[in-house]
């Protein structure tokens, strides 16, 4: 149990932590004063249910908006209502989670480790466990929304040239370059004929049709053969690496790590949905959220 200081000096440190997660979470900056100031805003309720003993004598108008205020303290100015939905949406929300993870700690590891309080499970374990998490949310929200079974478009440049395709994000491709562990994004030989120079286009087809050539002298240094082992069999996959491949999926745009491209002479799909399977890690990070045309 904890007693009322204790209390207040919870609510207002967890209110301090749900303001810097959620000006987090909207890539707001937020600086300590004002999450000060909205943390001593935000323990008001407390005050008001600790000084009647009741734990409904804030009315119910005032819960409702005075999250919004704590906001508006720690976070304005938004410039769309779209950013203050989603700002509070994510500060309730956040409320809630944390209320439940702070019951699971009293009723987990606090009965496991009895000789700890109760206090420092809900003041030093919980606001750690929600930091961490919080680090960690962008990334974990960059890799599944591009990578689970989404399509989009990629951006290849090799020796002055670029090609655009279009690719899925599959989880499934976990090919690597076996020399530099570059990962293997797998694109169709006809969608690269264009692009890639003769000689490197004849080597791949030599390569693929199971011939033993050395790769043009001017290119061998870029060129390589992956063996694969699939559903519809193994074989001999020809790869090149590639100066730059660029993403873009729902209008926005993801840098890729260096990448091999793998030349694959069987189509993706019957119906040409997509051209390239994309190995997750890939990815290197999100560049912006703007909208870019991309074209062939």
């Amino acid at each position: 149990m904890i007693n009322g200081e204790e209390t207040l000096f919870l609510s207002m440190e967890m209110d301090g932590v749900l303001v810097w997660m959620t000006g987090r979470i909207l890539g707001i900056r937020t600086r300590i004063l004002r999450i000060v100031m909205a943390a001593i805003i935000g323990v008001v309720p407390t005050l008001w249910i600790l000084a009647s003993e009741n734990l409904y004598a804030p009315p119910w108008g005032l819960v409702v908006v005075w999250p919004a205020l704590i906001l508006y303290v720690a976070l304005s100015p938004m410039k769309s209502r779209r950013r203050w939905i989603t700002a509070y949406g994510v500060f309730v929300g956040g409320t809630i989670a944390v209320g439940g993870l702070g019951l699971l700690f009293l009723t987990g590891p606090a009965r496991l480790i009895p000789g700890v309080a109760d206090f420092y499970w809900l003041t030093v374990a919980l606001p750690t466990v929600i930091v961490v998490l919080t680090l960690l949310l962008p990334h974990l929200k960059q890799f599944h929304a591009i990578t689970l079974g989404s399509l989009g478009d990629l951006r290849l440049f090799l020796d002055g040239r670029a090609l655009t395709v279009h690719a899925l994000w599959d989880s499934g491709n976990q090919a690597r370059d076996p020399v530099l562990r570059r990962p293997v994004i797998i694109i169709e030989t006809r969608a690269l004929i264009e692009w890639v120079p003769t000689e490197v286009l004849t080597w791949v087809v030599n390569v693929t049709e199971g011939k033993l050539v050395a790769p043009p002298q001017a290119w061998q240094s870029r060129l390589g053969v992956l063996d694969f082992h699939s559903l519809g069999g193994f074989g001999k996959l020809p790869i090149l690496a590639v100066d730059r491949v660029d993403a873009f999926k729902g209008g926005v745009h993801y840098r890729l790590v260096p990448v091999m491209v793998g030349f694959s002479a069987v189509p993706m799909t019957a119906d040409g949905a997509y051209e390239a399977l994309v190995n997750p890690a890939c990815i290197a990070k999100r560049r912006d959220s703007h909208k870019e045309g991309v074209g062939a």
